[in-house]
């Protein structure tokens, strides 16, 4: 049988390309929110819609990248923020998701105009922080948290490794 030199050099050049990495497992807790703004108006379940975006936002951004697969953080007890569990259940509801890190974090409005965020990435084996970042965006509206999430999402695609 007579050796194909074009099947041969491609054969030889695929088996010389490193394999892909496999993308990494990201759990991404319910944030936390708290308003103490004063502001007469309530605007609770706003509010609570627009975490629920953010996380989703996040998410989407990780995933898009290529290199991360993100998945909401399934806890025994909802709802899943570092809030309402501690770092051990944190971790434990993580692992068993098989995820190498977990993602959380608060938003805290100060006034009409300013909102300011914790976002933290544990690494799950270690129990150890491995990004803790603090940010701040003005405004409260749909617009104001889409520009918060779209910057969140690209500085955990740059930095979360």
């Amino acid at each position: 049988m007579p050796i194909n030199i074009t099947g041969l050099a491609l054969l030889i050049c695929c088996a010389a390309l490193p394999a892909a990495a496999a993308p990494v497992k990201v759990a991404v807790a319910d944030f936390d929110y708290q308003d103490t703004s004063g502001e007469v108006r309530d605007q609770a379940a706003a509010h609570q819609a627009r975490l629920k975006a953010l996380k989703a936002g996040i998410i989407d951004i990780l995933a898009k990248s290529g290199n991360f697969a993100p998945e909401p953080l399934q806890c025994s007890a909802a709802p899943c923020s570092a809030n309402r569990l501690d770092q051990d259940s944190i971790t434990k509801d993580a692992q068993a998701e098989k995820a190498q890190f977990v993602v959380f974090g608060a938003v805290h409005k100060m006034s009409s105009l300013i909102q300011w965020g914790e976002i933290e990435v544990m690494n799950v084996s270690t129990g150890q922080s491995t990004l803790t970042r603090t940010i701040t965006f003005r405004g409260d509206s749909d617009d104001a948290w889409q520009h918060a999430t779209d910057f969140i999402g690209k500085m955990l695609v740059a930095d979360l490794h």
